[in-house]
């Protein structure tokens, strides 16, 4: 009953209320990894994975009452795009714990801008001249925060935080190929991947399944309120936000998660972390701004 009355909120204010929302639940994930007692990045993403599959799974039977048509409709776009979107979920666990948090958000933001590349690549989309402005600058922000992980010990974490965003930009490419206006089941098939992908990952590297209560809390927690939940919001407040607007507001979760790090764990990022993602930053801000009478323009981000 919630997540019906949550799908058909006609307000512009509670739209922009759900996008803040979720923003800040998003935000957390980061964080939350750091409250790990011993739980590796495969198990986490196990229980978190298993989670967010059935949150979603439950979400999508109790607003479609025929949910095989849903998923039909959905089509291959929906399994590709969730392939890539698990990806990117397994990314972003192993880039938090190898650098800083604000490092991967500020890197993850870089996905538009990928997937206007790759729309313009394989979909022969037309990209204007601000956004080719955009993304040049965006790319700057990037080498940036690359080199901070090459003069530093963090390429890893640098290099899987890029991955995570080539997974959005996948993601958001995918639902333009199919066409659908419907992430859910796509969101659906990334929990599914993301539970198939860690538990090979498990098996392999030899780390079982057998967790602490507090990192089994933190994982299902996480994946059922702070993806699962926050995506139910993001999808209605979305409904009644243009894409320019849902854009300002989603930054939000950028910004609160590295002043999370450094509330409750005294982690700062480095003086190069934060240049690229100022530079980033501004990229974003300049697209968003620059095209406000655009009202065809779509630039979609998630969560982690």
């Amino acid at each position: 009953m919630l997540s019906k009355n949550l799908f058909t909120t006609t307000s512009i204010s509670q739209g922009r209320f759900f996008i803040l929302f979720a923003g800040v639940l998003w935000s957390t994930g980061g964080p939350l990894i750091r409250l790990l007692e011993n739980a590796s990045e495969w198990q986490f993403l196990f229980y978190r994975s298993l989670a967010l599959a059935t949150t979603l799974f439950l979400l999508i039977k109790i607003k479609n009452r025929d949910t095989m048509a849903l998923f039909k409709k959905a089509g291959v776009a929906s399994v590709v795009g969730g392939l890539f979107l698990s990806f990117a979920f397994v990314s972003f666990v192993f880039s938090v714990t190898h650098t800083t948090i604000a490092n991967t958000l500020f890197m993850m933001s870089s996905a538009p801008f990928i997937a206007g590349i790759l729309g313009w690549l394989l979909l022969k989309e037309q990209i204007s001249k601000i956004q080719w402005i955009a993304m040049s600058v965006a790319s700057l922000g990037i080498i940036v925060m690359i080199q901070d992980g090459v003069s530093g010990e963090s390429l890893f974490g640098s290099l899987t935080a890029f991955a995570t965003a080539v997974g959005f930009a996948g993601f958001t490419v995918s639902l333009r190929w199919g066409k659908s206006e419907n992430m859910l089941p796509a969101v659906f098939y990334a929990g599914l991947f993301g539970v198939f992908i860690s538990t090979v990952g498990a098996v392999f590297f030899n780390k079982g399944f057998v967790v602490s209560h507090n990192d089994l809390l933190v994982a299902t927690g996480f994946g059922t309120f702070g993806l699962g939940f926050g995506l139910i919001l993001y999808v209605a407040g979305s409904k009644k936000i243009q894409a320019t607007e849902l854009v300002l507001l989603s930054l939000i979760e950028i910004i609160l998660g590295p002043i999370w790090a450094w509330m409750f764990f005294r982690e700062l990022p480095t003086s190069l972390t934060m240049i690229g993602g100022v530079i980033l930053l501004s990229a974003i801000l300049f697209q968003t701004f620059a095209g406000l009478g655009n009202t065809r323009e779509s630039i979609q981000s998630l969560p982690m």
